[in-house]
This record gives structure tokens, C-alpha cells and sequence, in this order.
């Protein structure tokens, strides 16, 4: 029980070297103790009766069978496999026999005889079916498939150690990208699914237990049994508007008759950073900063330059300064589930706390998860419910921001300026200009905090009218509220980050979405024909309400102070609220067929209105068919002995999507109190037209052909699936260009169209032999994004820009990808006067008169003779050419070990924004030592200068652009399962131990601190402006049964 204590309870915690263990108190470890209490109860009324142990695997590929039904012949008394295959029950003695059954594999009836251990592998019973699979409104048999699904097991979910379950998705499922926006605690990720079909929101749909969500950030990946993703627009047609971007399937975990079953999952770990950024330490960035000044026929800033190296050696180290070495990260979570044939029920609990590795005490994260699912049948009814609370906390920084962000002042603050001065307060450099002042004395006073309850919950109900006709009811309400606040303190940090007045700001939020849906579901067999019919409607309304102000001159001056009622400034004090409504009602249909389980025919039709359309173009139809051929069942296939399963498939279909603002179709009215009339300005509140209508507006339509090859060898020992298709997304929605001097909001248009094509590949081999278990997977990934048409004057979709001086880096033009980089092309680096000379356009002008040498070299794109915005071309692509995982299972006896690999290859990355060139003396990175001078003639970096009149370090070129490609070991874990023998004595069944890391390897030629870099906007992607970087942790975990 030690171990137990010690994970509940405590926390280890290192700086540095010094290592030391820590107890927590207050919110903490009183969550922490629940868990405790609540296992220590569960252990000590555990029965001390015989128990047989042991594992159930599927007889063919070795892999192991996850919710076998193990129950004593003649008792109710039984339990089911977990996610490895084991089980444990308690038997009042060693005799008697036990009935192995599980769907779609052959039924077991063993003799115990005696003993306390029992492996079994169990055949697959052709006629009983296969495997199913999650699809819109139900379930079906993974071979009558006939869109493209992948799937995911609780399994893969465990072994891939997530933080989010997002990040279970990353590599393991082909045609899904999936970018961690940063490594910040509590950070999102970006989930792309066959590519960027829209300029707008582009992430797909979740549906957690049948509910459509906003997000799943308030899931416990340990509450989820599997992952379903549909990605064709023939599976996700029935989802109509909501599925253009895909559609990711939950379910999570449910109870099984048995009596009960514990299960514990906890463990600890620390994490650090994996990299540091190789910038000047304080003699060379003298030496760099004395040249640049010099090259500009100013004063040097240190002429006595030797002095100051021999008084402050290398100077600061920011990044050891503010990076957080083995900042702690704990997750615990217990689940309770059983039931009898009538009535299962699941409750888990869960608590996640994890400190980030950039700001210490001001970057963590904190989550309690309570679930409650339980179904119930009595006769031709059947219901249940699932429910699940809340409640995070996030305290962090902001983690890609090169205006005034930790990170970018970490990158560009000189190392010359000490943390604190000579009386102990924070040293202000006099080097510094702006905002990039000291990064120790900013994070001193960030204090931001945003606290959520969320509340997810629904009821179902499903009546059998007939023996092949049901109708099914579901009523699900998600509720969230939020709470936003910081408190600002008075504070003096150089540069222009002063504030005078201590200030506190809190916005309190509050989202309620209602929905329901009822479905009749028709099937029917005759002779060889099957036939399932389905149709339902559906009704969603949402809302949003928001309050929130700014309070200043606080009578009270602290974080845990800062309210709005302590402010005593009530002239400057301000507040604002507002209130959204939206909803949605779809009428939907799908006809399924298939002969003799060979030959498969689906249609879809969905019909859906939205309120964010006007009148005329609310409604929208979303058709889709598809068909599917079983190959390898085919008479003339009989004697080949090569394929065990081969199926072609192929599907067409349309989405759309309504991913804009409320009331785009029609003119919003703005009020602004600053209205001034007569000779003495009397200051008036007045109205004015804030937004241009569009009542034209439509909806945006995706239309989607895919054609796919599942395969199967060696007994289904070895599968390889391939798809290929062609997704061509029309009349984006998009805000219209039009001239600042307008003065409205620019109208939401049809604005364009992009064509995503691409390649996926899934395939993995599993192997049985002696002791040895053996499951690898491969998936890859190609994918092309082009923009085909842009229904603007300009023909250009403008997007992101970086610090003041680089307008516009993320471009969409047509015959290029969405948010490729803009900029100018180089050619090279001047290396005397005559080779400025030289270079001259077609008509003979000299394009760059004022260079030097040492200065770049910019293409004359347009050739007129000079440099300007018209010679701006695509420099770099940020989305990659081919992404792939690699997993490896190795079981041996009770060891069992495995690793997962992901590689991202071909994406570019814009380093523009980890410089601030544009300001007064930043650091900069060691590569300016092969700098261009006289006696060093270097091609690949200009020579340095303050005023940089050549703009070499303020225009965007390819210069800024890297290869963003890597390969980073994801995670690997190595375990062991402790012998039958010791788990007993402890009251257990089951007991695994494990030590595992995240991000242990990663292999890039990228120099920044992180090459993911994710964006939740399209026209913002690959550009890194100081991201927060992703940790690399270890861990030591424990798996308990009882």
C-alpha cells in the first residue's frame, strides 16, 4: 500500500539537481485523498477467496480480447478482460467451470481443475459476425463498411499516454493530422482531418455517446472505450452541415454484468525541457552588437568591452532562468463498474494536475472528471443515461506570441542584463526597447486564471415496436460555465511596460446547449438481402451569455483580492455583456443494403436549416451513396491462398457547413456613446450600420469522391488498407476585402473554393509465438491542398503577419495552398560593390542601389528594376508532405513493452517571429557568428547591423523559412505484471507497473525550440513566434484490479 499512498499523496519535485519529496496540501491533496480513501475502502472489503487469473486473446492474430464475459457455470458470479486481455474473478473454490463468451467469437466452457491461472485463446465465430464499428446513429459490422472509418481502442488510448485525447489521434489514423498548439498545460491541439477545407473553423465534429459536443478538452481519456473517425463525406453525410470537417466518434466506457470491478490507474512524473534555443551568451553578443553599430558609423554600445566580460563572464541564461526543470505532472483515476443482465452501471473519478515547464507557479493545469453511465433493458425497452462533471482550472501564459510574450522575450533580451540588480530588485536592461524587457520580472506579475464547471449529460431510450422495427429517443443538455480573471498590479519593467494603476478584469460565461433526437430504424432479411432503414430529425438550439468589466485602483492588491467590487476608480471603470442564440433542425435518412454479406449499397440524404442564413438559403440538402464489394468472399477467389480478406470500396457525398457569425445575412446596428452636438460638445450615445449585410449568403459545401482497398493476409495476420480521394470544399465563407475608410464590418461572402487530394495508408502485422506477442502498425499519410478559385478583386486571401515590420506572411492564392508563406525570394549575398552593380533588371537599373556587400540579395520578381511588395512569391509551405506513425507492441510472459513513433516530413516553418529585428538591440542566435564580413564572406547569413537599411532582417524572405520536418519517439513504456501469487497478498487481482516517457527522442534539423507548431486559424499555421515548447516527461505509473 505504500505506493499507493506515495502516488495519492505526494508529488516529486526537483530543481535541477536537487531532488526532494514534497507533500501537498490544500486543493490538491484533498482531491488526491478522495482517491485514497475511496481505494483503501475498496482494498480492505475485498474477499480473500480463491481467484484464478489469466489472459484471453483472439486465437488468430494473438491480440488481446478487451470485455470477455468470464462467469462461474451456475452462479451470476463472473467479471470481464480488461484493455490487456486479463481478468481476475474470485471463485469460493477451485473447482468447477468457467464460460468464456464474447460477440463474434466461438464460446468457451473451461474446467477450473484446480488451478489459480488460466490463459485462452478463443476462435472468431464466422457466424456469428465480427467486429463492430461506432457510424452516425448506431453501430455496424466493421466488414459491411462502405465508408472510410478508422478506429481506435482503449488500448492505443492507454498506451499512447495523452494529456488530451486529441493527442491519441497523432499518427495512429491515417488522413488526420494532429499539431499540439503548444506545450503549455492544458493546451489544445489542431485536428485536421484530410486537410483544410475552409478558411474558417476547421475542426471536425465530436460526438461523445451519440451527443454532438463543442469540444472534448473535458475528457479523461481513461474514461474512453474507443475512437471512431469518419472521414469520407459518405459517413459523415448523415451529420449534413456539421460534418464537412470530418467527424470524431467517442464512446466511452460502460459497465458489464458481473459483480463489481475496481480499477486504479495512477502515476507520477516530471518534465522538462527537451531543447534549448542556441542564442548569444553576453561576450559574443557584445562583440555582435559593437560590430552592428560600427557598420552604421555609430558609437559602439561597448567600448570597454573586456571589462564587461571579465566582470560578468557569459552573462544571463534566460532560458534557465524561466524554464521549470522537472516540473511535477500526476494523474489518478478510478473506475467502478458491474451490473447484473438487466441493469451495468460505470462511475469513475478522475484528477489530473500538471505544472508547465516555462513560468513556474504561474503555467499548470487541474481537472476533476466524475463520470456516471448506465444502461438499463427490460424487455423490448431499453435506457440509460450518461453523465459527466467537470472542473479545470488553467493558469498560464501566452504561448506563441512575439509581442511581449515570455517566450519571445526569453529569445531576444540581451544576456548582459542581470535578473536582479545590486539591491535584490528586478534588473531593468538598458539595452532593452519596447516590450522585450525582463522575462523573470514579467512573469512576476501575470496573474490570470480560468476556472470552468462543465456539465455534459443525456438520456436515451429505446423501444422495440417490433421484432425489426424500434424508434430510439435521446435528450442531452451540455452546460458549461466559465470565469475569466486577472488582476494587473502596478509595476515599472523598462521599455514601454509600465503600468501605474492596479486593475482587475473578470469575465463570467455561461453556454447551454439543448438537443434531441428520435430515430426509427426499419431492418429486414430475406433470403440473402438485407436491408436497414433509417430516419430521424434532430433539434439543436445553443446559447451563450457573457458579463464581465474592468475594475481599477484596487483597494486591494492581490490576485486572490482582485474583484471588480474592490475597484475604487468608478470614472474609468467599465463593463460590457452580450448575449448568442443559435440553432439548428435536420430531417435525416440512410438506407443501407447489402447481398449475401458480399455486395454493399448506402445512401444518405440530410436535410438541415440554420438560423445564421437568411430566409432564402436557410435549408440545405446533403446527399450521399456509396458501395462496397467483398472481394475475397467470391467464388473465384476460393482457391487463392494470398488474400484472407479483400474488399474494395468506393463513396461520394456532400457536407456543408455554417461556421460563421450570427446575423451575417442581415445589417447589424452598433451603438457608441461619443457622439458630440453643438458649439459645446455635448457627448451622446448614437447608432450606427456596424456590419454590411449579405442576404445571398450561403452555405459552404464540401463534395467528396473516395475510393478504398481493404486487405488482409496470413489469416489476418497482415492487413494493409489504402484510400485515395479527391475533397473539393465551394463558396467559402469568408470576410470581404473592402477599404478601411468604409467604416463597417466587411460582409461574409461565398468567397472561394480549395481542393484537398490525398493518399492514406494503414497496414500492421501481428504474430504469436511461444511467450512472444508481437502487434506493429504503420500509418501514412499524403495529402495536397490547393485553393482553386477566389471570388475577390485581388484574387489573394490575406492572413497573418508577424511583429510590425512583416505584413501578411500567411497568404491563399489560387494554384497554391491555403496560408502559404509570402515573401521574397533571395539569391544569395552580395560579396563586393560590383556585384551590386550587376545586379540590375532587364531594362538596365541597378534593382538595390543602396546595398553593400554582405547585404542579401532579393529577387526581382516583376522585373522593374526595384524591391516591392509586387516581388512577393511563395516561399514556403507550413502543412507537410506526408506524415506517418510507427507502434510496436512486444509482450514476453508478464513483460510487456511498447513505443510509437511520429514523423511530420516536408513542412516549412517561419522563424520571422522569433526575432524582433524590428526593435533596438535583441539577442540573436549563434548562427550570426558565420555572419558576412570582410574576412568572412559567408553566403547564408548578411552581414549585422542596427538601422538595417537593406531590410535584411525585417523583410519576410526565405531567409526566416526552415524544414520543419522530424521524427519524434512519442511515447514508449515498459511494464510488468506482477505474479499472481504476490498480487493476492496485497488483495488485489491484477497489478502492473510501469515506467514510460513522452517526447524521450526527437530528430530535427529545425533550430527553434519546438518544430509542432499548431494554429487554430487557417491563414496562421507553421509560423513561430517563440512557441511554448512541448516537455519531454517521464513517469512511473501502477494499474490495479480487483
Amino acid at each position: 500500500m505504500f505506493c499507493i499512498v506515495f502516488m495519492a499523496g505526494c508529488s516529486g519535485r526537483a530543481f535541477r539537481s536537487n531532488v526532494y519529496i514534497k507533500i501537498q496540501h490544500g486543493m490538491k491533496n484533498y482531491k488526491s485523498l478522495l482517491l485514497l480513501i475511496a481505494l483503501f475502502l475498496l482494498v480492505s472489503v475485498s474477499a480473500q477467496s480463491q481467484v484464478v487469473n489469466g489472459t484471453v486473446a483472439d486465437a488468430q492474430t494473438g491480440e488481446p480480447l478487451i470485455g470477455v464475459n468470464i462467469i462461474l457455470q451456475g452462479t451470476t458470479s463472473g467479471t470481464t478482460t480488461d484493455v490487456d486481455g486479463r481478468y481476475s474473478i474470485t471463485l469460493p473454490n477451485l473447482d468447477g467451470r468457467l464460460v468464456f463468451s464474447y460477440v463474434g467469437y466461438v464460446s468457451r466452457i473451461v474446467e477450473v481443475a484446480g488451478r489459480s491461472e488460466i490463459n485462452l485463446n478463443m476462435e472468431p465465430d464466422i457466424l456469428m459476425g465480427e467486429e463492430f464499428v461506432v457510424v452516425g446513429y448506431g453501430l455496424q459490422q466493421k466488414s459491411l463498411v462502405t465508408g472510410s472509418i478508422s478506429r481506435i481502442g482503449a488500448a492505443q488510448i492507454e498506451q499512447s499516454a495523452s494529456l488530451r485525447v486529441e493527442q491519441a489521434l497523432q499518427g495512429r489514423t491515417a488522413g488526420v493530422m494532429v499539431m499540439q498548439n503548444s506545450g503549455q498545460p492544458g493546451s489544445g491541439a489542431t485536428v485536421r482531418i484530410r486537410g483544410i477545407g475552409t478558411t474558417g473553423n476547421a475542426d471536425p465534429l465530436y460526438i461523445v455517446d451519440g451527443m454532438p459536443v463543442g469540444g472534448i478538452d473535458y475528457l479523461s481519456p481513461s474514461d474512453i472505450a474507443s475512437i471512431e473517425v469518419l472521414k469520407d463525406a459518405s459517413a459523415t453525410a448523415i451529420y449534413g452541415a456539421r460534418g464537412a470537417n470530418g467527424v470524431v466518434m467517442i464512446t466511452t466506457a460502460q459497465g458489464r454484468p458481473g459483480p463489481i470491478q475496481v480499477s486504479y490507474h495512477g502515476y507520477l512524473g516530471v518534465q522538462s525541457p527537451w531543447k534549448k534555443t542556441d542564442l548569444l551568451d553576453a561576450p559574443n553578443y557584445m562583440r555582435i552588437m559593437n560590430e552592428s553599430y560600427a557598420n552604421d558609423n555609430r558609437p559602439i554600445p561597448f567600448p570597454d568591452i573586456d571589462a564587461r566580460i571579465a566582470q560578468i563572464g557569459k552573462g544571463t541564461d534566460w532560458q534557465d532562468e524561466v524554464f521549470f526543470y522537472n516540473a511535477p505532472v500526476a494523474d489518478h483515476s478510478l473506475r467502478l463498474s458491474g451490473g447484473s443482465e438487466t441493469s451495468t452501471y460505470m462511475l469513475s473519478m478522475s484528477y489530473r494536475q500538471q505544472d508547465g515547464i516555462v513560468a513556474e507557479g504561474k503555467s499548470n493545469y487541474e481537472r476533476l472528471t466524475v463520470r456516471m453511465n448506465s444502461d438499463h433493458n427490460r424487455g423490448r425497452l431499453t435506457y440509460g443515461s450518461r453523465f459527466n462533471y467537470t472542473n479545470k482550472t488553467t493558469r498560464g501564459i501566452n504561448p506563441n506570441e512575439e509581442f511581449g510574450g515570455i517566450m519571445a522575450r526569453v529569445s531576444n533580451i540581451d544576456p548582459v542584463t542581470p535578473v536582479r540588480d545590486a539591491d535584490g530588485n528586478f534588473a531593468q536592461s538598458p539595452y532593452a526597447s519596447q516590450e522585450v524587457v525582463n522575462p523573470v520580472a514579467a512573469i512576476d506579475i501575470i496573474n490570470a486564471e480560468w476556472n470552468e464547471d462543465k456539465f455534459v449529460g443525456g438520456v436515451y431510450g429505446n423501444f422495440n415496436i417490433l421484432d425489426n422495427l424500434s424508434i430510439r429517443s435521446t435528450l442531452d443538455l451540455e452546460l458549461t460555465y466559465g470565469n475569466n480573471r486577472s488582476f494587473n498590479p502596478r509595476y515599472d519593467l523598462g521599455g514601454n511596460v509600465t503600468n501605474s494603476t492596479t486593475s482587475a478584469f473578470q469575465q463570467q460565461n455561461k453556454w447551454v446547449t439543448w438537443q434531441t433526437s428520435h430515430v426509427l430504424r426499419y431492418q429486414q432479411a430475406y433470403q440473402n438481402h438485407n436491408f436497414t432503414v433509417l430516419g430521424g430529425f434532430e433539434l439543436l438550439s445553443h446559447r451563450h451569455e457573457f458579463l464581465g468589466g474592468t475594475a481599477f485602483n484596487l483597494s486591494m492588491e492581490s490576485f486572490d483580492n482582485a474583484w471588480l467590487s474592490v475597484g475604487t476608480d468608478e470614472v474609468n471603470q467599465t463593463n460590457f455583456g452580450g448575449l448568442g442564440l443559435e440553432s439548428i433542425a435536420s430531417f435525416f435518412s440512410r438506407v443501407n443494403y447489402d447481398y449475401n454479406n458480399r455486395y454493399m449499397l448506402e445512401g444518405v440524404l440530410r436535410y438541415d436549416g440554420s438560423s445564421k442564413f437568411g430566409p432564402d438559403n436557410r435549408w440545405g440538402i446533403f446527399p450521399a451513396f456509396s458501395v462496397g464489394w467483398i472481394i475475397s468472399d467470391e467464388e473465384f477467389m476460393s482457391d487463392q491462398n494470398v488474400f484472407s480478406f479483400l474488399k474494395l470500396r468506393g463513396g461520394w457525398g456532400q457536407n456543408g457547413s455554417d461556421n460563421i457569425g450570427q446575423f451575417s445575412f442581415t445589417p447589424l446596428i452598433t451603438t457608441h456613446a461619443g457622439y458630440g452636438f453643438g458649439m459645446t460638445p455635448v457627448v451622446v450615445t448614437g447608432a450606427y450600420p456596424g456590419q454590411i449585410a449579405n442576404p445571398g449568403l450561403k452555405w459552404e459545401t464540401s463534395e467528396q469522391f473516395s475510393v478504398g482497398l481493404e486487405t488482409a493476409y496470413r489469416n489476418d495476420q497482415i492487413y494493409l488498407n489504402l484510400d485515395y480521394y479527391i475533397k473539393d470544399t465551394q463558396g467559402l465563407l469568408l470576410a470581404a476585402p473592402i477599404p478601411a475608410f468604409i467604416g463597417n464590418a466587411p460582409p461574409v461572402i461565398n468567397g472561394g473554393n480549395v481542393r484537398n487530394t490525398g493518399v492514406e495508408i494503414e497496414s500492421g502485422f501481428r504474430h504469436v509465438t511461444g511467450d512472444w506477442q508481437m502487434n506493429f502498425s504503420l500509418t501514412g499519410t499524403y495529402n495536397k491542398n490547393e485553393m482553386t478559385a477566389i471570388n475577390n478583386e485581388e484574387g489573394r486571401l490575406f492572413g497573418a503577419g508577424v511583429s510590425t515590420s512583416m505584413n501578411n506572411v500567411g497568404m491563399a492564392m489560387v494554384g497554391h495552398p491555403i496560408a502559404f508563406f509570402w515573401g521574397y525570394r533571395t539569391a544569395g549575398i552580395f560579396q563586393n560593390t560590383e556585384q551590386v552593380q550587376n545586379h540590375r533588371s532587364s531594362d538596365g537599373t541597378v534593382i538595390q542601389p543602396n546595398a553593400r556587400p554582405g547585404d542579401m540579395i532579393f529577387v526581382d520578381v516583376n522585373d522593374d528594376g526595384q524591391i516591392t511588395a509586387e516581388d512577393r512569391v511563395q516561399i514556403g509551405n507550413p502543412y507537410p508532405d506526408f506524415t506517418a506513425g510507427f507502434n510496436m507492441d512486444l509482450n514476453w510472459r508478464n513483460w510487456d513493452l511498447n513505443m510509437f513513433w511520429y514523423g511530420s516530413f516536408g513542412n516549412d516553418i517561419f522563424t520571422g517571429g522569433t526575432r524582433r529585428h524590428d526593435l533596438n538591440m535583441p539577442n540573436w542566435k549563434a548562427d550570426v557568428l558565420n555572419r558576412w564580413t570582410e574576412d568572412n564572406p559567408s553566403t547564408t547569413h548578411p552581414r549585422v547591423t542596427i538601422n538595417d537599411p537593406n531590410g535584411n532582417f525585417t523583410r519576410p524572405s526565405d531567409f526566416f523559412v526552415e524544414d520543419g520536418s522530424y521524427v519524434r519517439l512519442r511515447n514508449i513504456s515498459l511494464g510488468y505484471t506482477l505474479p499472481t501469487r504476490i498480487v493476492q497478498r496485497a488483495g488485489a487481482a491484477r497489478m502492473r507497473i510501469y515506467g514510460s516517457a513522452q517526447n524521450l527522442f526527437t530528430f530535427t534539423g529545425y533550430s527553434g525550440h519546438d518544430p509542432e507548431i499548431g494554429s487554430g486559424w487557417a491563414l496562421d499555421v507553421g509560423i513561430d513566434r517563440n512557441i511554448y515548447p512541448q516537455a519531454r516527461t517521464f513517469t512511473m505509473g501502477i494499474n490495479l484490479d480487483f
